[in-house]
């Protein structure tokens, strides 16, 4: 009965791992989907209200949720305080601090950097053919995520299930 007792808790801890791995690429699905949403509506900013930076950062804080409402209300202080610093390397600083909320993939992230650099382009038209250029890249990145996806969460069921078979055949 003991043993059986202990099969069982196993193949729970087994389950709720996979689980846990399914929530973490879940959670960076939407985040990169969220970081989709900030460049589309940063790109309408940009476009039609023209104001300056730090105010339109506070503008798209209001319009996301966090972990980017806090990333831009972070960048909008940052850079009222340094004014003449540089604006993509002050924007790369507030990113580094906020790696630890964000679960984004490593081209995720280079996008959100890369997005950073808007901000010091001088023509509205270079702005918003490079916000262009990584919403493409994050809409085929999440694409491919979302393909990949399905077969993650087989595997990560399939790999967690056996490793607590084997953990149980082990103990038996």
């Amino acid at each position: 009965m003991l043993k059986l007792a202990g099969s069982v808790c196993i193949l729970l801890a087994s389950g709720g791992m996979a689980y846990t791995y399914i929530c973490s690429l879940r959670k960076e699905l939407h985040q990169t989907e969220q970081l989709l949403e900030l460049l589309t509506v940063m790109e309408g900013e940009l476009m039609y209200h023209r104001c300056p930076l730090p105010e339109l950062l506070v503008q798209l804080s209001s319009h996301m949720p966090n972990p980017y409402c806090a990333l831009l209300k972070q960048g909008s202080v940052r850079m009222e305080d340094n004014r003449e610093a540089d604006i993509p390397v002050l924007w790369k600083e507030v990113c580094g601090e906020f790696t630890g909320q964000l679960v984004l993939s490593p081209q995720a992230y280079q996008v959100l950097l890369r997005a950073g650099e808007v901000f010091a382009y001088h023509s509205l038209d270079a702005s918003l053919q490079l916000l262009t250029l990584c919403k493409q890249k994050l809409s085929d990145l999440l694409a491919r995520r979302y393909a990949e996806f399905a077969g993650k969460q087989k595997l990560y069921y399939c790999i967690c299930y056996m490793t607590g078979l084997f953990a149980i055949i082990l103990l038996l």
